[in-house]
């Protein structure tokens, strides 16, 4: 009987990306379950629970409360044909219910007996809308004429806390549905395109390649972030990156051989057999897999391990971008071939000391690592000739050319 706790867990609190967001919906749950067992325990009452409707069909126990073994368990569901809960949302039976059988209505229902309900208080969630979502309900083994309207008023105040709880992780479940909807339209209606950004040798300005960015074909206004964060509330980051990464395959110049490409991915991704089988055999000097994710640094392990199996198939890079000065050790320990330094680092290094000693450091680092270097974000002239006497040797920015369409790059601003 039931569907189990992970399930019910699921089903109220539906998965999302983040660490955070998991622990904020583990914190919510504890929090729910404290408040009906406080309630339970100030009324004198044999069992607590919160229930979800699932359509008009049959409702699922999220939370229970009880004194000792309760008749019914978190993950248990009945039919709301068998449901005095259900009664109570149509209409059909009152929020206090002191003695069920004074209510034919309720002393007909087999779970009357077999749940041994002798009184029943059960107070409807509704959403913001109106729309019922659920039950908050206490019973007891015994009829309960104590239970006047000012205690009805203290479970529908927990009621309406917990119902504001739970409707929150509903609307980030919609959001997600909805987002998910959106992703699999871009991929479907080939609604996306690719951007290449040229990356130079700065020591005789020569194209090495190219990173490869994606934008809305519609609404190039759109930023890849808002994008890749869609697909992250649907859980669809995957779905979308794969599907990048195949256009931007696709981009790859077959008349100059010698240069690569670029395509971020994010840790998921990265460590997915998936992206494996979406890379070419005989590629591996002309692609590089850029990870630029800070919380790649948080998944060191198994993000470590991704990168040696992959490096076998391309270069691998990392991103600097959010990770601070504290966060560089943290991704050469990942063992990338390349480390891209970005703008936070290297901004109005022409005029500024310390930034010029750092680089000289990093320069100094990536050659007794055996890392390559590659400054992003470059802006100004003054920058880029800082850089190139200070031993950076391959660099990308709006200076050295904006992204353009495949096939339209290679001259410099």
């Amino acid at each position: 009987m039931g569907l189990g706790m992970t399930s019910i867990a699921n089903l109220l609190f539906p998965p999302i990306p983040s660490a955070s967001g998991a622990a904020s919906a583990a914190g919510a749950r504890e929090e729910i379950g404290h408040m009906i067992e406080t309630l339970r325990a100030h009324l004198d009452m044999d069992v607590a629970f919160v229930s979800r409707q699932i359509g008009n069909t049959h409702r699922i126990f999220t939370h229970v409360a009880a004194r000792g073994v309760a008749p019914l368990a978190s993950g248990d569901h009945n039919p709301n044909e068998n449901s005095l809960c259900w009664l109570v949302i149509q209409g059909k039976l009152p929020e206090r219910v002191t003695d069920t059988s004074l209510y034919e209505a309720a002393a007909c229902l087999p779970i009357t007996d077999a749940a041994n309900v002798r009184s029943h208080f059960s107070v409807p969630m509704r959403r913001r809308d109106g729309e019922v979502h659920g039950s908050l309900c206490c019973f007891s083994y015994r009829p309960r004429p104590d239970i006047e309207e000012r205690d009805m008023q203290m479970i529908r105040s927990v009621s309406a806390i917990v119902s504001d709880q739970i409707e929150s992780r509903i609307e980030l479940e919609e959001r997600g549905e909805d987002a998910a909807a959106e992703i699999a339209r871009l991929i479907v209606d080939d609604a996306l395109t690719i951007i290449h950004q040229p990356i130079y040798d700065l020591t005789d300005w020569h194209l090495i390649g190219h990173e490869c960015l994606m934008r809305h074909k519609a609404s190039p206004e759109v930023s890849p972030d808002a994008l890749l964060g869609q697909a992250r509330a649907a859980g669809r980051t995957l779905e979308l990156e794969l599907h990048i990464a195949r256009k931007a395959l696709a981009t790859l110049d077959p008349e100059h051989p010698e240069r690569f490409i670029a395509i971020n991915v994010s840790p998921e991704t990265l460590a997915s057999p998936a992206l494996g089988q979406v890379i070419p055999d005989g590629l591996a000097s002309r692609l590089v897999i850029e990870l630029n994710q800070q919380d790649a640094v948080q998944q060191h392990g198994s993000i470590k391990e991704a990168i040696r199996v992959l490096k076998e198939r391309a270069w691998v890079a990392v991103s600097s971008e959010g990770v601070g000065f504290s966060g560089l050790q943290a991704l050469v320990d990942l063992g990338p071939d390349i480390v891209k330094i970005d703008r936070d680092f290297l901004g109005g290094v022409a005029t500024d000391s310390s930034r010029r000693a750092l680089v000289k450091a990093l320069v100094q680092f990536a050659a007794d690592t055996g890392v390559t270097l590659i400054a992003q974000g470059v802006e100004t002239r003054e920058d880029l000739q800082a850089l190139r006497e200070l031993g950076v040797r391959f660099a990308q920015g709006n200076i050295l050319g904006k992204p353009v369409a495949p096939g339209r790059g290679g001259r410099m601003c």
